[in-house]
Formats: structure tokens, sequence, C-alpha cells
């Protein structure tokens, strides 16, 4: 039955044939893509909604720690300025050491200089240059110098002792370097 189909229609019936072939191939797989695209639509809005809470969660993270370690930074700041406060208030002030020496004075002696140094938290050696009004007052300004738990010395030259009344007199006392009086 072919064979009795004119050469000219028999192209046009073949030219169809692939028309329809090749347009039924090309609807499949139209379709296949509609339904994969349908199929994987839902999963994309998860994903997408999921990586921007994944962003929002780290962007959250990182301020976090951004604030962490600015207030870390703070907190040492904080500690080393504590660490200082303290140190200072152990040490004790001058003015305390002087206090010190004018309330072991008494009636007899009279501090008309005293030379305080200190380096740190540490005093040096105090030089009081003054008068006493006999050696006994001086002997007993020297003993009362030594009983107080704070200093350890007080170098009272022979030379002080030569007059009898009226005696100008210089003292070296070394302190003990308690932290505080």
């Amino acid at each position: 039955m072919i064979n009795l189909i004119p050469e000219s229609a028999k192209k046009n019936i073949v030219k169809e044939y692939w028309v329809r072939v090749l347009s039924t191939w090309l609807m499949l797989w139209a379709f296949a893509v509609a339904c994969g695209t349908a199929i994987l639509f839902p999963s994309y809005i998860l994903v997408s909604s999921q990586v921007t809470a994944y962003e929002e969660s780290a962007d959250s993270a990182s301020q976090k720690v951004a604030d962490y370690e600015s207030a870390s930074v703070a907190l040492i700041q904080a500690t080393q300025q504590a660490r200082e406060i303290v140190q200072q208030a152990e040490v004790a002030s001058v003015s305390s050491y002087v206090d010190l020496f004018m309330s072991l004075q008494g009636v007899n002696i009279f501090i008309e200089r005293l030379n305080l140094t200190q380096e740190d938290a540490k005093i040096l050696p105090v030089r009081i240059t003054g008068a006493a009004t006999d050696r006994q007052a001086l002997a007993s300004f020297r003993d009362r110098m030594l009983a107080h738990p704070l200093i350890s010395e007080v170098d009272l030259p022979i030379s002080n002792l030569a007059n009898d009344k009226d005696i100008l007199f210089s003292l070296v006392v070394t302190m003990t370097n308690a932290k505080a009086i």
C-alpha cells in the first residue's frame, strides 16, 4: 500500500510523521519539566528560607562575638585599673608617715624638718632634723620610734648628744616598709 502513494505525498507523510514525533517528545519533556518544577518549588522555598534564617543567625552570632570582644577588652582594662587602685590603697601615704613621726614626737622634741622619699610602695630612709630640750628627751624619742613596729632602725649620731640642753639633732630612720599604717 505504501507503494501506491505518489512520491511527493510520501515525502509529506514522512515529514508530518517526524513533526508529530518531535512535538510529542517536546510535549513530554515540557510536561516532565513542569512536574519537576512543581515538585521542587516547595523545597526551593524551604531551603531559601532556611538559608535566610541561618544568615540572620550568623550575623547575630558575629555581632555577639564583636560585643564579647569589646566587653572583654573593657573588662581587662577595668581589672588592670582595679589592680592599680588596690595596690595604691595598700601603700601608705606620705602624710600618714608624717603623722606617725608627729605622734611620736612628745613635748620636749621639736621636729623642724622631715625628709621622706617614697619609691613605689617602699619608703626610703627618713631624715629627721629638729631640736630637743635635753638628752633624756632625745633618747626617749629614739626609744619610742624603735618601739613602733613600722620602724626598724634609728641612727642617732653620738655628736648629737654632745650638748646637755637645747640639742640640735639629725636622725636617720629606716622603715620596715609595711603595706599600710
